[in-house]
């Protein structure tokens, strides 16, 4: 088809939906498509926002700019599911078509009060000077109907040591009092996180920055917070953390903190931290409450700029899967939702060391053993694959995807190594998607989220260093 040049900041209106629904059957053709992940009809997604279990149902709402796969004009496109499997497309929620956010609806989250979804975000908004930061809120009823607040922005500008690089609000209710968390860039060039107050939602007062006991980078990004199994648990996005050996090997890096929010002295008591994830494409999480109450988290399948192959038929990126969440020695585990493991109810056992896939649409799952110096798994075909590699002897973990045909975001490396857990026994559970695929260790206190082209929809062949046994359940629906 041929494709339309479009301003970077411009703001979906009637005259653009014929155009958007010939670009979605553009993208239906695409090779590279998933059955179970999340991704766009058309264009780039990025961060996930205000994820709720709200009136019976699941709302998950998404940063996505529709007219092409580059980062531009962000909306807020908007889903609901009952049970995590089936997903209706409700279409834009929050279009940026006022004066305070001319720049796009950026991102946040959402909390329920008598009834009423408040979707909080950033609304952007640049001067020839800078940006001016404005956070935003609209209401939606159980009706699905959203409106934005009429006196926005609820905040506008900054504190007086901070850039004007402050977004994400993260709002949160604590000893009967509304918090709001925002992410920020200090005038010192540092990440800060920022903390408001509220009584209503709709009027809030600045208390302070919180003291972080790690490195923060030059920005904060995508604040989440929440309990889990009793605990407090922080999850944070900082740009500019150097690169490790072993952590921090992406563009940018999302960690876990768990512990204790002390609000009165205005600090997070720290027991324990980790990157959430070790896989290449993984970054802007956002942690929600599920039903029942269940803690739980989705993240964004993609990190910083990068050049894919579906780039050409006009979709970038996606979400994870829904990830419950759960402490163990006091790690924090972010493994597939039950109700996700449905979706493959054609089972297959295994006791082999190479395997022929029926499809590309699978759930394997299997252990790793210390065997040899090095216990591998790869998946493709013997020139075209990539591996997960188990070095027993240095505990460390390794995701190797230098062995593929078609190499994707060469400059930031083509291998993700993690700190092992000395274990001499790993449980693996690798969800393929076509081209997402998520890898979880010990059900999720190691993962690994990327992307890969080199099965397309093709029968391919996993092929362990020494024979081994399990189960490959297929998506079937």
């Amino acid at each position: 088809m041929k494709f339309k040049t479009i301003e970077k900041y411009t703001f979906v209106e009637d005259k653009h939906r014929q155009y958007l629904e010939e670009l979605s059957e553009f993208v239906k053709q695409s090779e590279y498509l998933p059955k179970y992940h999340i991704y766009p009809k058309s264009g780039l997604m990025n961060d996930p926002n205000g994820l709720a279990y709200f009136n019976g149902e699941y709302n998950f709402f998404y940063q996505w700019f529709p007219f092409e796969p580059n980062h531009g004009m962000k909306h807020w496109g908007h889903l609901t599911s009952k049970d995590l499997l089936n997903w209706d497309d409700k279409g834009i929620a929050l279009t940026p078509n006022m004066e305070y956010e001319k720049n796009g609806c950026y991102s946040g989250n959402a909390i329920e009060k008598d009834g009423l979804l408040y979707l909080f975000y950033t609304a952007n908004y640049k001067t020839e000077n800078g940006k001016i930061p404005k956070q935003a809120v609209a209401i939606m009823d159980k009706a699905g109907n959203i409106e934005k607040y009429i006196n926005n922005p609820i905040i506008d500008g900054a504190p007086v040591d901070m850039t004007g690089e402050i977004r994400d609000p993260f709002v949160f209710r604590k000893d009967e009092k509304y918090y709001m968390l925002l992410g920020a860039k200090s005038k010192k060039e540092k990440g800060a996180l920022l903390l408001y107050t509220s009584e209503n939602l709709l009027k809030w007062d600045y208390i302070g920055e919180i003291s972080l006991s790690i490195d923060t980078g030059y920005m904060l990004e995508c604040p989440s917070f929440i309990e889990v199994d009793g605990k407090d648990v922080m999850i944070l996005s900082p740009m500019g953390l150097e690169k490790e050996e072993l952590k921090y090997q992406n563009q940018f890096s999302t960690l876990y903190l768990v512990g204790k929010l002390d609000i009165e002295n205005m600090k997070f008591d720290l027991e324990y931290m980790d990157e959430v994830d070790s896989g290449f494409d993984f970054y802007a999480s956002q942690a929600f409450y599920g039903k029942g109450n269940k803690p739980m988290m989705v993240s964004w399948f993609g990190c910083g700029e990068q050049d894919l192959p579906t780039d050409k038929e006009m979709w970038k990126h996606g979400l994870t899967m829904p990830h419950n969440l759960k402490l163990v020695e006091n790690r924090l585990c972010n493994f597939v939702s039950e109700e996700l493991n449905d979706l493959f109810n054609d089972k297959n056992e295994f006791n082999s060391n190479i395997i022929k896939t029926k499809s590309n649409y699978y759930h394997i799952q299997f252990n790793m053993c210390k065997e040899d110096e090095n216990t591998w798994v790869r998946f493709g075909n013997e020139d075209d694959y990539w591996e997960l590699n188990f070095d027993f002897d240095k505990n460390v973990i390794q995701l190797d995807r230098s062995n593929l045909k078609l190499k994707v975001d060469i400059n930031n490396g083509l291998k993700r190594c993690t700190e092992g857990l000395n274990k001499e026994e790993y449980k693996v559970d690798i969800y393929v998607d076509n081209s997402f695929v998520e890898v979880f260790i010990n059900e999720g206190i190691k993962s690994f989220a990327f992307r890969c082209f080199n099965l397309n929809n093709e029968e391919h062949n996993i092929h362990f260093s020494n024979e081994n046994k399990g189960s490959i359940n297929y998506y079937n629906k």
